[in-house]
């Protein structure tokens, strides 16, 4: 059986699957059919919502990083579009409606799966109200920033003030 696999079996015709090399990576092939699986990264959207001089965020009610800081945002659903998707995090997370004003910028780390997409925003309508996945939301003064959960929302920061 293929060690570290999203699943044990090809999708194709049920066979277990083996890692084997494909383009100079292991990947996880059917022996039976020849299926190889590429493992894609998840999506996910962030919103840098801004009021002046100060940067909306939400307190993390699950791991990782709980109790600390983070913009408001999450994964893409499959079929979703990408800046809906945002609009959704934000109004879950926040209870606050934006509007998506600008692309940030598109990060990754190679040891994280993942793919964030980093939107400038503003708020049009709403309470800010903390979701259910939240601790607490609330506006910080960018000198006066919390304890910010994830080492890219800096880069996030520095990108937005050089391009928004």
């Amino acid at each position: 059986m293929a060690e570290h696999l999203d699943s044990n079996y090809c999708q194709r015709c049920g066979q277990a699957l083996e890692q084997r090399e494909f383009e100079g990576k292991p990947r996880p092939t059917c022996p039976s059919c020849g299926f190889i699986v590429f493992l894609d990264p998840k999506v996910a959207v962030v919103v840098l919502v801004s009021d002046g001089d100060r940067l909306l965020f939400v307190q993390r009610g699950a791991e990782p990083q709980i109790g600390k800081w983070c913009f408001p945002g999450g994964y893409v659903d499959r079929g979703e579009q990408v800046e809906a998707a945002a609009r959704r995090e934000v109004r879950e997370e926040t209870g606050l409606e934006v509007e998506i004003t600008g692309l940030i910028g598109v990060y990754s780390l190679p040891s994280n799966p993942v793919i964030v997409i980093a939107y400038s925003g503003e708020a049009r309508s709403g309470e800010l109200i903390p979701g259910t996945d939240a601790e607490d939301a609330g506006w910080f003064e960018e000198d006066e920033l919390p304890e910010l959960a994830f080492p890219h929302n800096v880069k996030i920061i520095e990108d937005w003030e050089a391009c928004c």
